[in-house]
């Protein structure tokens, strides 16, 4: 059986030392349809393994798969990693970044530990597992031991519901998803909020506002992660991570890590100073002209009309002192109950043509109506 192939089997043990559990009842992952146990996950692989099909690939998921199934292609993949990024100045691309080395495995342990991932304390994430910061922060908590709670591609709602219920230690989204959950859970959980000890805030710019939002709502401590598709992830709070170098020339920040085969590659504009801290103060590779415009307003239209309780979408360009022009998205919905305003609120659209069509197509404004109103 390919079970039993020398060079297979390697690679395979090696991407099992993600899963950090030892036990088969050791549950890895909680998501709406269930726990995921050790003992589930090693038998999908070893389905996988029988069958003798060609290699999973995580590049042809689609934008909703849901985290289990990122988990179990990766693995199955025996180490290789093919990272989409989150198309903050175009289409998300797919990178494949071959078999996952010892090197990266460090990085991945460093990022774990350097965010306070303890073993056996949950870890819920609302990035796709698709997306290069989902999975390469799922991986890093999985190495750790740490349970995963998959609360992507949900409506609110049930966000916070299954954060009540799993009551998970850690919340990981990018910054449009941690701003919905709070939301979310200022409105639904009345004077029992959700008890999170830390927030990590990755890819996009963490403003400040929302960092002292989310620090006194849930007493939390709040960690902001950079990096990106091509170089992995590059800092925690400005610290360059296990087995990466930053250096700056002429405010433009070169990196060289694990994931880069070790080449430098210019990321984006910034500088260090004199503590070491690394901090960014532009895309390097943004577009110069109509940056408040979006990438594909017909693609926004389509997804938004197709979701359940979406009677239409408008967009709509207005002057900008900053932007020079940005998009505003009128939403109506087909009811005019409250109920349905917790169901589709303004950061939830925008997480969701985020997480279905990359950063570049996020309108900056959402403003939500309902029918008669």
């Amino acid at each position: 059986m390919a079970l039993h192939r020398p060079g297979r089997l390697s690679h395979a043990r090696t991407a099992l030392r993600l899963r950090a559990a030892t036990r088969p009842r050791s549950v890895v992952l909680i998501d709406v349809h269930g726990e995921l146990t050790a003992g589930d996950l090693q038998g999908h692989l070893q389905l996988l393994e029988r069958r003798g099909a060609e290699r999973p690939r995580l590049g042809e998921l689609p934008p909703w798969a849901p985290l289990r199934q990122v988990l179990v292609t990766a693995l199955a993949g025996h180490g290789h990693l093919d990272l989409r990024s989150s198309g903050t100045t175009g289409a998300p691309r797919v990178l494949e970044r071959g078999p996952l080395t010892a090197p990266q495995l460090r990085t991945l342990t460093d990022l774990a530990r350097r965010i306070g991932v303890r073993k056996g304390a949950r870890v819920a994430t609302a990035i796709p597992g698709v997306h290069a910061h989902g999975l390469l922060l799922a991986l890093a908590a999985l190495s750790a031991g740490s349970p995963l709670v998959d609360v992507s591609h949900l409506r609110v709602v049930d966000r916070v519901a299954l954060l009540h219920r799993t009551s998970p230690r850690m919340l990981v989204g990018t910054p449009v998803h941690l701003a919905d959950i709070l939301a979310a859970d200022r409105e639904l959980s009345g004077h029992v909020p959700l008890r999170i000890d830390r927030i990590v805030s990755t890819t996009d710019v963490l403003p400040d506002e929302l960092r002292a939002d989310l620090a006194r709502h849930w007493h939390a401590r709040v960690h902001d992660v950079y990096g990106s598709v091509e170089t992995g992830t590059l800092t925690v709070d400005g610290r360059p991570l296990h087995g990466v170098e930053i250096r700056v020339r002429d405010g433009v920040l070169r990196t060289r890590t694990t994931f880069t085969r070790r080449r430098w590659l210019v990321t984006d504009h910034g500088e260090i100073d004199e503590q070491g801290a690394v901090h960014v103060t532009a895309r390097a590779d943004a577009p110069d002209a109509s940056p408040g415009m979006l990438r594909d307003p017909r693609g926004v239209v389509r997804l938004l009309q197709s979701q359940d309780g979406i009677r239409s979408v408008h967009l709509r360009f207005v002057p900008d002192e900053e932007l020079g022009r940005r998009t505003v998205a009128h939403v109506m919905l087909e009811e005019e109950e409250h109920e349905e305003g917790r169901v589709i609120t303004p950061h939830g659209v925008r997480a969701l043509v985020r997480d279905r069509l990359g950063a570049s197509s996020v309108p900056r404004e959402v403003r939500i109506s309902s029918r008669g109103r």
